[in-house]
Formats: C-alpha cells, structure tokens, sequence
C-alpha cells in the first residue's frame, strides 16, 4: 500500500526553492501538484516575501540516488493565491508545462478517523543540502482546531523542516487530505499562557486540511478534482 501511494505522487512531488541575488537556488521546502493546469500546493510560511521561486522534479528512479546533486533541473513558479491564516499557498508554473497527474487527488477530511493510516513525501533533510525524496508513514494521532478555527490533523511521526509543505496522504484511498506545516508545539498552540518550563518535545507533527485550498483553487477559476 505504501508503493502505490508513492508511485502515484512521487513525480507530483518536487523540492522548492528561491534563487538568490546571486543566482543560486536555497531551499524552502516542498510543493506538490495538485491540478494539471499547471499548479501546486505548499505551505504559505514556505513562500511569503520570497520572490523567483522555483521547483525541482525528481531524477528518474534509481536503485539509490546520490545524496548530493551538482546540477538542477529549475522550474519557475509563482504565487497565484496564498492564504496565510490557514498557511496554504497556491503555486502556478510561470510556463506551459505538460503535466499527467492522477484522477480524483483531493480526498474528504471530514472522513477521517481517528488512527486512518496516513504517509508524507517530501524532501526533509534539504536545509542539509540532501535533496532525497522521503516516504514517512504515520497514523492520524488527532483531530484539532488551531486558535483561529483551522482543521488540523496531528499525525505521529517527527517530519523535519524539508518536509513542509508536502502532502498528507490517506492510505486508504490514496488521496489527499492535508498539506503538512511542521512538527506540533503543544505550548504554542496552546490558549493558555505558558512558560518555557511547559514546553516539551513532542514526537508529534501537523498538517492543514485539505479543504482550505479549495477556495485557492475556485479563485483561479479550477475545477476542483
């Protein structure tokens, strides 16, 4: 189960990057496609003020792919909506690209129970100048609205930085259901006021419904599949 859910999105699934004044590419995280007009999904946090932003597609599969890379196949992107209360962004190809994709990769958030199978494919270990792409698979640990009413699912398994913005995955039906933030800080989310001697580390990490990138999408006039 988990080969199909990487065979069918594992080409959908790119690192993302910014190029700098001197023209080279830093890393911000991970997008993935999410409607063959030409656009992606990724994490708002990931894209705000950053300007010519790009993405990298996976090399054909190898038995093993080399840690570091000396050379990167760069595609323009551009921010065509961003929410940044929900922190979801809605990338665009900055030219025409050719893209198959799956049928039907947006799933039903509301649908999920409880300890639902779940995995994650990004690229965590890009801030170490490591671009592999990871498959991480984990099980929905709860169920959580965020201070200003986002739908969040907590799953259990530790995702580093790279792996923001990647998507969440249902292992069931193999669709989408979230797009993953970053690791979960239960002082930080919590209402309360806190100390520093209240945080603890938590193995757990996060990720935005699904359903907040619909209203992206309708703004740019996509059918939703």
């Amino acid at each position: 189960m988990l080969q199909d859910v990487y065979l069918r999105y594992r080409n959908g699934c790119m690192s993302l990057y910014s190029m700098d004044e001197q023209e080279r590419l830093v890393f911000l995280g991970t997008a993935f496609v999410m409607h063959p007009g030409g656009y992606l999904l990724t994490v708002a946090h990931a894209v705000s003020n950053q300007k010519n932003l790009m993405v990298v597609p996976v090399a054909p599969e190898e038995s093993f792919m080399p840690m570091s890379s000396t050379s990167f196949r760069a595609i323009p992107v551009r921010v065509a909506q961003i929410d940044a209360e929900r922190d979801i962004a809605l990338l665009a190809f900055s030219d025409d690209i050719e893209i198959n994709m799956p049928d039907h990769v947006i799933g039903t958030p509301e649908t999920i129970a409880m300890g639902t199978g779940v995995a994650c494919l990004g690229f965590p270990f890009g801030f170490q100048c490591i671009y592999n792409q990871v498959l991480q698979q984990a099980v929905v640990s709860g169920k959580i609205l965020s201070a200003n009413d986002t739908r969040l699912f907590l799953f259990d398994s530790r995702v580093h930085d790279g792996t923001r913005g990647a998507p969440l995955l249902n292992m069931e039906d193999h669709r989408v259901i979230g797009v993953v933030s970053g690791r979960f800080d239960s002082l930080e989310a919590s209402p309360a006021e806190g100390t520093e001697e209240g945080r603890m580390p938590t193995s757990f990490s996060y990720a935005v419904s699904i359903e907040y990138a619909v209203p992206l999408m309708e703004a740019e006039g996509l059918e939703v599949l």
